[in-house]
């Protein structure tokens, strides 16, 4: 009898055994899991790699998502977070990264890599605007000290959705996104000025609704010699238009946008407008405000 209660006891325990191997198997199988990488589960496919040209990098905005240590460790001031992302962008023959202050390189392609203009791993330069804060001086610091090239650099996929890796000559690795990643298309940018106060609406896919005092007043404008000029009739965008930077819709302000179309295809949808930059209009210098219309004074120095 005695043999007879052991057996159960010692199938159940294969059976545990077994049951928990299967586990560390499965674990170890996955993208991320202990001794493997993302290639080992055949479900999982790597976008092509591509080589890029001045075209491909003037193309989008780019944010850094993640930046790395030669070691791998990561620099967590320079990833993407709640409180921002370090954004770069290339002209036709400069690249600038921007934390608190502007880092910027005249740069050339040679190759597979990335160089400074004028030789050597010191290109960099940067804007003396400064500022108080704590984080934007940290970070400026880790993008000074960081920032070296050449750099060796891909780019994974295509459109909107594409990734650029960058990796610089003390191994530092950074690996960004496109500004229109989240939102799946290339963007418009949009200047509107909008009025103060709400209005009552019933505007897009939800114009069978019964208005509610929840859109906003707003117009777009266009820049004559960098001052706004209207560009459009007055209309009405309710507030979950509007992504990013909140506005005060008690004060009248420019809100510098990035409009993106409707995914869906319905055509009475508004798209969505990230909000990037929030300005009163009596911050504005040199800008002459009657009733409803703006004005720009005439600045003698500047260029049309």
């Amino acid at each position: 009898m005695g043999t007879g209660m052991k057996f159960p006891r010692v199938a159940a325990i294969a059976v545990t055994l077994a049951f928990c191997a299967g586990l560390a198997l499965a674990y170890a199988a996955r993208p991320g899991g202990y001794g493997a990488d993302a290639s080992s589960d055949p479900t999982v496919a790597s976008l092509p790699r591509r080589k890029a040209g001045v075209a491909d990098l003037t193309e989008y905005p780019w944010q850094v998502q993640l930046a790395t240590r030669a070691d791998g460790n990561a620099l967590p001031l320079l990833q993407a977070d709640a409180l921002g992302q370090i954004e770069l962008r290339f002209s036709d023959r400069t690249m600038m990264f921007r934390g608190g202050n502007t880092h910027s390189m005249e740069y050339r392609i040679d190759g597979a890599r990335i160089v400074s203009a004028h030789g050597g791993s010191d290109g960099f330069a940067m804007t003396l605007a400064g500022t108080a804060h704590e984080r934007p001086r940290a970070i400026d610091d880790l993008l000074s000290a960081h920032l070296r090239p050449p750099f060796d650099y891909w780019l994974e996929g295509s459109g909107a959705t594409q990734r650029l890796y960058l990796t610089g000559a003390d191994g530092t690795r950074f690996i960004l996104q496109t500004q229109d990643a989240a939102y799946g298309a290339k963007a418009e940018h949009v200047s509107l000025e909008a009025e103060p106060g709400l209005r009552a609406c019933a505007v897009g896919c939800a114009a069978l609704a019964a208005p509610t005092p929840s859109c906003l007043s707003v117009r777009k404008l266009r820049w004559v010699k960098y001052m706004p000029q209207p560009a459009s009739d007055w209309f009405l965008l309710p507030k979950h238009a509007f992504d990013g930077r909140r506005s005060d819709p008690q004060r009248r302000q420019l809100l510098d946008t990035r409009h993106y179309p409707s995914l869906t295809g319905q055509a009475c949808s508004l798209g969505i407008y990230v909000v990037d930059m929030v300005t009163d209009f009596d911050q504005i210098p040199n800008v002459e405000v009657h009733a409803n219309t703006v004005s720009a004074t005439a600045q003698h120095d500047a260029q049309p």
